[in-house]
């Protein structure tokens, strides 16, 4: 299988990765949600996946000290930049470069998130329990974890490249258009991961493609049932689940959104 974080990699992806995480649809509110968690179960936190600092830095602005680990130097390099620009907060704010089925950061906290699908980029099942493993080493005692998964229907996992909505957003410094097309789609039932082919192009003014990439990515997608299994095996407790980040009850196709704590 190609490099299931391919995408975080390249360019106009990382530049517009914000854009398209802040553009509605699935992800529509999780940075209030990752702030109510920080208010009620303090810090210091952990941001696995952490990527631009897009959970992070308002996490670090509520008054938390924080540590955001992510595998894409480029994506750390744009939470670099942003933190160089909140002098005020910098100081409450660690950033690693690291993988987060092996990591050992030498202190424990009170909190640890997983947003916006990153432990779904971990596709292989040993690697999956050896991530939890690492988070409940780094769990304080009674500490929460918080995990944001799509919740996978047959419907989503059957459509074709060709069904998938073609997104668009602006480039956050040159303001033009970024488009992004899934170009190829296949879903591995046995391995159950989804692996999909991406064009990302920004066009100017006129609508003339100035820069253009093709990237990849894989995810890997479990059934509430397996999840709530695994959860259990590495040491966690299932404190609640939802299918939004406004709290609503789990439900088939959404989110699957769980808050454990450690055991």
């Amino acid at each position: 299988m190609s490099d299931a974080n391919a995408y975080y990699g390249c360019g106009l992806a990382v530049a517009s990765y914000d854009a398209f995480a802040g553009s509605g649809g699935a992800l529509a509110g999780d940075v209030a949600f990752y702030l109510e968690c920080a208010r009620r179960f303090g810090g210091p936190i952990l941001e696995l996946g952490t990527g631009t600092g897009r959970v992070l830095v308002p996490v670090a602005k509520a008054g938390h000290d924080a540590v955001g680990l992510d595998a894409s130097a480029q994506m750390l390099q744009v939470a670099r930049a942003k933190l160089a620009k909140e002098p005020e907060i910098a100081a409450r704010v660690e950033l690693v470069e690291g993988d987060m089925c092996d990591f050992s950061l030498g202190r424990r906290f009170a909190l640890v998130l997983i947003p916006a699908r990153a432990f779904q980029h971990v596709v292989e099942p040993d690697g999956q329990r050896r991530a939890l493993e690492c988070v409940r080493r780094h769990l304080a005692p009674g500490g929460h974890l918080v995990v944001d998964l799509f919740d996978p229907s047959l419907e989503g996992l059957a459509r074709t490249a060709e069904a998938m909505p073609v997104r668009e957003v602006r480039h956050p410094i040159t303001g033009n258009l970024i488009r992004r097309t899934v170009t190829k789609r296949s879903n591995d039932a046995f391995r159950q991961t989804v692996h999909e082919t991406l064009r990302i192009e920004e066009l100017d003014g006129e609508g003339r493609v100035v820069a253009s990439e093709e990237t990849s990515w894989a995810l890997r997608w479990s059934l509430r049932q397996e999840m709530a299994y695994l959860f259990e095996l590495c040491g966690f407790e299932v404190v609640a689940q939802y299918s939004d980040f406004d709290g609503s009850p789990s439900a088939y196709g959404r989110e699957q959104l769980w808050v454990v704590s450690a055991r």
